[in-house]
């Protein structure tokens, strides 16, 4: 008569439970870093203006050569309205510009990649282009578009176009050839695999030469109002240039300063809601 196996029950142990997987960054944990960044740039701000202020008070610049930031800043209390005005005229062409740029580089930078065949003839094409100083292109557009808020909008346009346009393509071109190949093995559609996993993958990159693209716009509305502005932060400056007056003039280039700060932030924030994966990068 046989018996059965007798069991160690001494070998038998219960399995622990792991430590649980630790939980993705969420917006709360985010938020601390982001305060901290936040201080931590304000704090720099003040700083620079600080050293600006000393510098001014230690050597003694006449007034007709360096004001500091405390004179900058009573003018620009003095006349808010005369700043806010001549702002907003600013900041509606940088923005047109930045618009019209963005559409057009990341169209051209989708075509570089998908049309290779005109990559040999349209890529040196569009560098030669850039390499013109854009304030020599700023009298044609006035030709073209009037003394108006247009010529404006587009000189704003063609500074801000070519960031777009090279970091669409980069950012396409870096797709992984593992996804290009699922994409092959589903018979995915080139329209689904391009929204589905190219401009998914390229976006970073896109949101990239947005954030340099946006203040190379703002500053092309100032090179479109130095040659034929009657208003904007740009005619302020040559105003002030003029009359040697250089309290307006660094009230005119902390405002356009502060857009150009604001505009990237806003960039920069959109970006993490629209890409919340990249946030989680070390």
């Amino acid at each position: 008569m046989t018996t059965a196996p007798r069991i160690d029950t001494d070998a038998v142990r219960p399995v622990e439970p792991g430590p649980a997987p630790a939980a993705p960054p969420t917006a709360s944990r985010l938020k601390p870093e982001s305060f901290t960044a936040g201080i931590k740039a304000v704090v720099g701000l003040v700083g620079l203006f600080a050293i600006w202020e000393l510098a001014v008070f230690i050597f003694d610049f006449p007034k007709y050569l360096l004001v500091g930031p405390i004179s900058a800043f009573e003018e620009l209390f003095t006349n808010p309205g005369y700043f806010a005005v001549n702002a907003l005229t600013t900041l509606q062409e940088g923005l047109a510009g930045f618009a019209l740029g963005t559409a057009l580089g990341v169209l051209c930078g989708a075509l570089l990649y998908y049309a290779s065949f005109l990559r040999p003839f349209l890529y040196p094409a569009l560098i030669a282009i850039d390499t013109i100083p854009k304030v020599a292109l700023a009298p044609l557009f006035i030709v073209w578009f009037g003394f108006g808020f247009e010529s404006k909008a587009f000189v704003a346009m063609a500074i801000a176009f070519f960031p777009l346009v090279i970091n669409t393509f980069d950012g396409l071109n870096s797709v992984p050839h593992e996804l290009q190949d699922l994409a092959r093995i589903n018979r995915a559609s080139k329209l689904k695999k391009m929204m589905k996993i190219d401009f998914i993958y390229a976006l970073p990159s896109i949101f990239t030469g947005a954030k340099i693209s946006i203040s190379l716009a703002v500053g092309g509305a100032v090179v479109g109002e130095f040659i034929a502005g009657s208003k904007g932060l740009g005619y302020v400056i040559l105003l002030a240039n003029s009359q040697v007056d250089l309290p307006s003039m660094f009230a005119a280039f902390i405002v356009l300063a502060a857009i150009a700060l604001l505009l990237f932030f806003i960039i920069d924030l959109i970006s993490k809601k629209l890409l919340p994966w990249k946030n989680y990068t070390k």
